[in-house]
């Protein structure tokens, strides 16, 4: 049985579920994050709250949590799928199961959509599957197989039979394909020129609150996403992006245009983009030293990176 009005916390292997369940006549969000954001050991053992979950308590949603400990955990195991088995009878009460996944997230639920017995979920950049024969075309896949050497049969995300509605940029093709993949109703809403940057588009455009709590409130405005997502020309990596030619099909004089766009950009950001450039350094470096070392580098008086980004800033891609 379900416990309400009270923080539940279990560990199964390797993955953390968190919940708080308030009212059974409101919707329950069912949520899994991305590969980046699991906990360490020690946040697992300080009881460190899963991703999203501090979001929906604040906002008095009942949510559950999911978020594996580690680096190599996608969400497959025996042991997990006995425990997704019985929480899904346990949740046919609601009012409505919703899933929210992202990247690695968004395979997860997916992948435990049916037994969830959700009834939509909003899925940003998800992956379809982690098996090697069925997406070779994906960098991460050919990783986490290398990693993982997982030969169990429950690695695919797109025999999920719930509506999706999935955001991703239809010119990065990993996350094209994937999204390809899935065989079950799918709304499609794109960000073109961003590629695996799907939810840090939407919090940098201050969209991504907006756009999550209007979809589990079921009041998301499919029509006029294109126009909220505009602004993200205004974002440092959008043009960085495109430069990368992401569909291998840019003509010079398009790689021209977008050279010049950027360029502008850069002039227009031109005092901010220096201490950008120096933190995302001075972070870099930080990971490599001592902590001795770290604490002193820590100064706001950071010359060395500065007149480092100073003399760089010009090489634009």
């Amino acid at each position: 049985m379900l416990t309400f009005h009270k923080t539940v916390r279990q560990r199964i292997g390797n993955v953390i579920v968190q919940y708080r369940l308030l009212n059974i006549n409101e919707p329950v969000v069912i949520t899994f994050p991305p590969g980046s954001d699991g906990l360490t050991e020690q946040e697992a053992r300080e009881g460190t709250a899963p991703w999203s979950y501090n979001f929906f308590t604040k906002q008095h949603k009942n949510i559950i949590s999911f978020t594996h400990i580690g680096k190599d955990e996608y969400y497959r195991s025996i042991e997990l799928q006995n425990f997704v088995k019985y929480l899904g009878s346990n949740l046919t009460d609601f009012s409505e199961r919703i899933g929210y996944g992202v990247s690695r997230g968004g395979f997860a639920v997916a992948l435990h959509a049916n037994t969830l017995k959700l009834d939509r979920a909003l899925l940003m950049m998800p992956l379809s599957s982690y098996s090697a024969k069925v997406a070779p075309w994906d960098p991460k896949v050919l990783k986490a197989e290398k990693a993982t050497q997982y030969c169990g049969y429950n690695n695919d995300g797109a025999e999920c039979k719930t509506p999706l509605t999935i955001i991703y940029d239809p010119l990065f093709k990993a996350d094209r394909l994937h999204m390809q993949r899935f065989r079950c109703e799918v709304h499609k809403l794109k960000i073109s020129g961003v590629g695996h940057r799907i939810a840090r588009t939407l919090r940098d455009l201050g969209l991504l609150k907006k756009i999550v709590l209007d979809f589990v409130d079921n009041k998301l405005d499919t029509e006029n996403f294109p126009r909220l997502v505009k602004g993200r020309r205004e974002l440092d990596f959008y043009h960085k992006t495109l430069c990368t030619n992401p569909t291998g099909k840019l003509t010079l004089k398009r790689k021209k245009v977008i050279y010049y766009h950027k360029v502008l950009w850069k002039l227009k950001h031109i005092e901010e983009e220096p201490r950008k450039i120096a933190k995302r350094l001075q972070e870099s470096i930080q990971k490599r030293i001592s902590a001795p070392q770290k604490l002193m580098l820590s100064s706001k008086n950071f010359i060395p990176a500065k007149m480092f980004v100073a003399s760089n800033f010009f090489v634009f891609c």
